[in-house]
């Protein structure tokens, strides 16, 4: 493990405290959630595949499945909201809401178009609780007036026929040059229930920034080797953060980063 140089105050240690790899079955895990009671979900890449991961013992406890047929697509993001509704999106902005199966269970679930294929590639999502709506963030943004932003956009469990709408756009340029590179993608979206900050992972640059509500940069990091493709993150209970790494043609590593801020 290598420690990360760091801008700004971070609210998590520069060094994992904890690492370690996944069972194979998850080497193409794209994203991460955190149940109301504190348990951690992850999924697949190409399938509807949603497992609870045991984190202290580095396993997968149960794996549910998303229709009789299993959904497929390109997915790449999961959110749980306070009430414990599940919601799994693709890259082109169709998003999935169910409710938690058991073991082996393969679950109902409701196809919402957010209108984001329009508008960027969906890349990462979470749940703003005080909002209470669904939070997209776009690895690459298509629309005219908004490339070279960064674009956060919100979806309502409320008025789910309505399209996602803007939440938060910035320009990109200052989180690319705080991180040592010439563009900025991110990969995936946590917000921090304690603060509100946006901790937003980006792959392609092997980096990770924090913002506050404004987009105003608080800290950023660049990742050591072993990082690369990291597309998942959530916030543990104890305010530790967890990062989630693809595999490649190996198995996927997971990373927790503890908390050293607030």
């Amino acid at each position: 493990m290598q420690s990360s140089p760091i801008i700004g105050a971070s609210l998590f240690s520069a060094e994992p405290e904890l690492e370690w790899r996944l069972p194979k079955r998850l080497r193409e895990i794209s994203g991460l959630a955190l149940t109301p009671d504190g348990r951690v979900m992850g999924h697949d890449d190409e399938l509807a595949h949603i497992y609870q991961l045991d984190i202290d013992r580095g396993q997968v406890v149960k794996r549910f499945a998303l229709g009789e047929t299993v959904q497929r697509g390109d997915f790449e993001g999961i959110a749980i909201d306070g009430d414990g509704a599940f919601y799994l999106s693709t890259s082109t902005g169709w998003l999935y809401r169910f409710r938690e199966g058991d073991h082996r269970a393969h679950v109902g679930f409701e196809c919402f178009d957010t209108g984001l294929r329009h508008v960027g590639e969906v890349e990462g999502l979470a749940y703003h609780a005080a909002g209470d709506v669904v939070v997209f963030v776009c690895k690459t943004v298509y629309a005219p007036g908004l490339k070279g932003s960064l674009v956060l956009f919100a979806w309502s469990p409320k008025t789910p026929h309505e399209p996602a709408r803007p939440w938060l756009t910035v320009p990109a340029a200052p989180f690319a040059e705080a991180v040592g590179k010439a563009s900025f993608h991110p990969s995936s979206l946590e917000i921090d229930p304690r603060t509100g900050r946006l901790v937003i992972l980006a792959a392609r640059q092997n980096a990770m920034v924090e913002l506050d509500a404004d987009g105003t940069l608080l800290a950023a990091r660049r990742f050591g080797k072993g990082m690369h493709q990291a597309e998942g993150a959530a916030i543990l209970p104890d305010g530790a953060l967890l990062i989630a790494r693809e595999g490649g043609d190996a198995r996927a590593l997971m990373r927790r980063y503890a908390r050293a801020h607030e």
